[in-house]
């Protein structure tokens, strides 16, 4: 039996939701939301230490880590493949997959910006301590604690912005090199974790995916969305992915209140 548990349309969610639509797997949604923090409560960080989503539970054993269970559900169901055949495109999948790993750490700071500030500055001062107080891993503490102090600047955004730039251009590049996907003829894991990223840009700087700057990237969108997995993996309002609470509450947590 496969249990997902994850939030809907947040980046790393949407990564292994689509590899099991793309894959056929039938699997157990179990929603964590996120604006309640319920991926900080006892319970749920019993699965995941780290306190973040998605963790899949495969037969009562934990896996961890979007790039890592994508991995995972390849190796226990390779069938249909989503890992080329050939040496040198599993190589290329893996970088993008990796690549996809690295960036949303900038990705989540331009993230954290537009979608999360305003409902930070929401909690109370105390309701501010008590999750801070309960998120495990200090480098993210240190991202939460940020928010509630004001955000980051105006050029440490600008700065995480040119750097998803950036990997557009070279997925560009690759496409026109060696496409029509990201590992070559194969469609991957390597898309799939991809897609995710420009999926939340084309929410945050819908610009930046400019047609006349990033032809090939642009023409591998329209073909990754049109998949079925990824229309219902991308769609609002399906029993996946709820309308989010009105605003930020502590109510995951308040377990933790003094």
């Amino acid at each position: 039996m496969l249990e997902l548990y994850h939030s809907g349309l947040t980046t790393c969610s949407k990564q292994v939701r689509h590899c099991l639509r793309e894959k056929g797997l039938p699997y157990e949604s179990r929603y964590v939301e996120l604006w309640r923090y319920e991926n900080l409560s006892p319970a749920y960080l019993k699965l995941n230490p780290n306190g973040v989503v998605p963790t899949l539970v495969h037969e009562g054993t934990p896996i961890i880590n979007s790039f890592c269970i994508n991995e995972y559900i390849e190796d226990a169901f390779p069938e249909p493949p989503l890992r080329p055949e050939g040496a040198v495109e599993r190589a290329r999948m893996r970088y993008w997959a990796w690549t996809a790993d690295e960036i949303h750490l900038q990705l989540a700071r331009l993230t954290h910006a537009r979608m999360l500030q305003s409902s930070v500055d929401d909690l109370s001062p105390e309701d501010k301590a008590i999750m801070l107080k309960a998120t495990p891993v200090p480098d993210k503490r240190e991202r939460w604690r940020i928010l509630t102090v004001g955000g980051y600047t105006q050029e440490q955004l600008a700065a995480a912005l040119d750097n998803v730039v950036f990997v557009f251009s070279r997925m560009d590049e690759e496409l026109a090199a060696r496409g029509p996907w990201l590992a070559g003829k194969t469609y991957s894991l390597g898309d799939i974790s991809m897609l995710a990223i420009a999926h939340r840009i084309s929410e945050l700087y819908a610009d930046k995916l400019d047609r006349s700057k990033f032809p090939r990237l642009m023409h591998w969108w329209d073909r990754s969305m049109a998949r079925p997995a990824a229309k219902f993996v991308y769609a609002n309002g399906t029993a996946e992915t709820p309308k989010r609470p009105p605003t930020k509450s502590i109510a995951g947590i308040a377990e933790y209140r003094v």
